[in-house]
């Protein structure tokens, strides 16, 4: 692929529904886009947003590869508009909705995009279903932290993970004002934390079932690590994209222990980019992902 795609015609997309029966007792309504061409002869890609996301998370990117390739992307359940029921979150949850939302779409091969938390699902559901993939491109990761929290931020998981401390800080931060305070880190390019972006992350705050699905990473930090698939049955392509400034994530200490865990993966820090790397610096992230669909082709 010699030059980034153009935004054309095929972004435009509604929403669309379906119901995903993930246990003998539980089910949840899925929201999910489909955009680009059906008859691409490319490998479809699907997006999948990290903690807190979702789907309009990556408006400044779908646009860029539309016209070229089939394109899915689905709120995961628990957060966006997808429903948050009261069950046990975890990295396979959301790699069982990977694999039911491959099945509903009869996709034999997909390429995974995925940014923190959906990195991490999409690794698990790599690790599970190895021949289905044909590449992953993994945007800041997370599910592996080795030493890089520091004694303040373990204290604040200990804190948040208690029940009552939790629900109160889920209760102060479950507003624009919170969400400003907890997006602004997570970015390089403050500009980009705009009403827009505040609006988007307030939306699914006040849904039945928030708190739970917001808490779960911070009550039980262990469902949602990668230690346990060391050594990862996935050994195709794979990439890892990581903002330069990521503070909670440093590209230093942590592309080591995923090369370690995807020995094949190559690396790409991009600069002037925070853990939000795909919508902080997009212009650089869609081009670099370019680059890599185009090595796939």
């Amino acid at each position: 692929m010699g030059s980034l795609p153009q935004f054309g015609t095929t972004m435009a997309s509604k929403d669309r529904w379906f119901i995903w029966q993930f246990s003998d007792k539980d089910e949840a309504k899925i929201r999910y886009r489909e955009y680009g061409p059906a008859d691409s002869p490319h490998t479809p890609l699907l997006f999948v947003h990290g903690y807190g996301g979702m789907i309009e998370h990556w408006n400044d990117n779908i646009p860029a590869f539309s016209d070229r390739y089939r394109i899915y992307a689905m709120d995961l359940i628990g957060f966006g508009q997808s429903t948050k029921p009261n069950v046990r979150y975890c990295l396979e949850l959301f790699a069982a909705q990977i694999k039911a939302f491959m099945h509903l779409k009869k996709l034999d091969k997909i390429i995974l995009v995925g940014h923190s938390m959906g990195g991490a699902g999409s690794v698990i559901y790599a690790h599970l279903n190895p021949e289905r993939v044909r590449g992953l491109i993994l945007a800041n990761p997370s599910g592996l932290y080795g030493d890089s929290m520091d004694g303040m931020a373990k204290a604040f998981f200990g804190l948040v993970g208690s029940p009552l401390i939790g629900e109160m800080l889920f209760a102060a931060f479950a507003n624009p004002v919170g969400v400003s305070q907890s997006l602004t880190p997570t970015y390089y390019n403050q500009k980009k934390v705009d009403l827009n972006l505040i609006n988007q992350f307030s939306r699914p705050l006040p849904d039945r079932g928030a708190m739970f699905s917001y808490l779960s990473p911070s009550k039980r930090p262990h469902d949602f690590m990668l230690e346990g698939i060391k050594p990862c049955n996935y050994k195709g392509d794979a990439w890892l994209m990581w903002g330069a400034e990521d503070t909670a994530l440093p590209p230093h200490k942590i592309i080591p222990e995923f090369q370690e865990l995807l020995p094949q993966a190559g690396a790409y820090i991009i600069p002037k980019a925070g853990h939000c790397i795909h919508h902080d610096a997009h212009e650089t992230f869609n081009a670099r992902l370019a680059h890599i669909l185009g090595r796939l082709e």
